[in-house]
């Protein structure tokens, strides 16, 4: 049973965690795209003489903002033309395009690459042809202009009529000392240690040290994926950071089920019929011994609704754009975070963990026999989103103009929840030995037969006449 509840875990995370790649492509996978390296590289083409263009760029790009006129006055790429999402979207024809696009190979970008993805897609339907989505938007052309002055198209028009450089931020020496310390000293330790307590947890066959285990391999996981994102792609790989942000997730939900498991198992004995609830003194009376109201029951049926409540708080935030260059120790450097990313975080997730809420609920009021396994299931698997989605919203609301510190306090907290789950295994080693797994599945076998017993005395009484 315990090796089930492990299983549906992880299935309802993996299919949850599967839909927004599944998303992704459908939205943005599925247009033409370009990177930001090869729409300036058009542009250049562009902007010479038409005997110096090749043969393949002898259509001349234009650089489309389908952004508001608000956002595109506020701050837009110098020569960016700015035609709305919504001017797109009530074309009935392709020969409904401005007379000063027609004919040109359309770059189309907006602030994460997702409202210029649905333009595409539009004007794809419609038969224009020779356009593509510029991957990523404006937080990837930040990144990918450069820190010299560069071509026009490096620079940006603000709202005043200036024309600046891309935004960068001088970060001091005591910032660059925690970006590098945060991101090469930090990371590794943590990675390390939680692949040892992984090979310690190995052979541990007691359901909470299993589902802690698994957590762990999965955190390790997700932070492999972040440091080939940063060593391999340059930080510029949507899947990997998004393989890093589900192993997280992940770990959140398997180290939920970890401790929830473990505090019944050895400290609470809600799920032994065999033992007394350590709530008892407070009840007065057990559940499992007269037909009394379950205190701890009726604790969850509060708890789970206010984690419903707090999940909303993310979906009441809004995007942002956050993306800047500085210097690193002499070295460019680009943070941001993209707004796919974003999305990700405070849209989905949310929506994710207040359906495993509910489900979690309804289950524990509507399910007569044993609704507490599956109702605890399904809230570990809804506290993976729910804490992963909460974590970044309160980084990047606290730090989203100095992302120094988004990305160190975020390595940090992980730092310290890998300290502690090690911790927590050494003070209490003598307890979570291998004699006290085996007393545990004594317990659990002796419980399954006390309920057998009860089953088979219930029907002898119903078929007593």
């Amino acid at each position: 049973m315990t090796r089930r509840r492990l299983i549906w875990l992880a299935v309802l995370i993996l299919v949850s965690g599967a839909m927004p790649v599944a998303l992704y492509q459908v939205v943005i996978g599925s247009v033409p795209t370009v990177t930001v390296r090869e729409a300036q590289e058009l542009l250049k083409s562009a902007a010479a003489p038409p005997s110096d263009r090749s043969q393949k760029d002898s259509q001349a790009a234009v650089l489309v903002d389908v952004r508001t006129p608000v956002e595109f006055r506020e701050r837009h790429v110098e020569g960016a033309v700015n035609w709305p999402l919504a001017d797109i979207q009530a074309l009935v024809s392709r020969y409904a395009v401005p007379a000063n696009l027609t004919g040109k190979r359309l770059l189309l970008l907006c602030s994460s690459g997702v409202r210029s993805a649905r333009a595409t897609h539009v004007l794809a339907k419609l038969g224009v042809v020779g356009m593509a989505n510029v991957r990523g938007g404006m937080t990837s052309w930040i990144a990918g202009s450069g820190e010299d002055a560069g071509p026009s198209f490096c620079k940006l028009r603000t709202a005043s009529g200036d024309l600046t450089a891309m935004p960068f931020r001088e970060s001091t020496p005591f910032e660059q000392y925690v970006a590098v310390a945060s991101g090469f000293w930090v990371k590794p330790a943590y990675m390390l240690l939680s692949l040892v307590l992984v090979v310690i947890l190995w052979r541990r066959r007691s359901p909470d040290l299993a589902a802690l285990r698994w957590g762990l391999l999965f955190f390790f996981a997700g932070e492999f994926f972040c440091a080939v994102n940063y060593a391999v792609f340059n930080d510029d790989s949507f899947f990997t950071e998004y393989l890093h942000s589900f192993g997280m997730l992940l770990s959140f939900g398997f180290g939920t089920y970890a401790f929830l498991e473990g505090l019944d198992l050895r400290l609470v004995k809600y799920s032994d019929p065999a033992s007394a609830c350590a709530a008892l003194k407070l009840c007065r009376a057990c559940i499992k011994h007269s037909d009394a109201p379950c205190g701890l029951r009726r604790v969850f049926l509060l708890l789970i609704p206010a984690h419903i409540v707090l999940a909303f708080m993310a979906l009441t935030a809004e995007p942002h754009m956050v993306s800047y260059n500085t210097r690193i120790f002499g070295t460019f450097y680009n943070f941001s975070h993209a707004g796919i990313y974003q999305l990700y975080e405070i849209r989905y997730c949310p929506v994710v963990a207040i359906v495993l809420f509910a489900a979690s609920l309804l289950v524990l009021l509507l399910k007569k026999r044993d609704p507490v396994a599956l109702s605890k299931v399904l809230f570990a698997a809804g506290m993976g989103p729910f804490a992963f989605g909460l974590l970044r919203l309160v980084l990047l609301g606290a730090y989203r103009d100095n992302m120094v510190w988004f990305a160190g306090w975020e390595e940090i907290t992980e730092f310290l929840y890998i300290i502690g789950v090690a911790a927590v295994l050494w003070i209490f080693r003598h307890g979570l030995a291998e004699k006290s797994e085996k007393k545990a599945a004594g317990c659990r076998l002796q419980a399954t037969d006390h309920r057998r017993q009860a089953t088979g005395c219930k029907a002898r009484r119903i078929a007593v006449p």
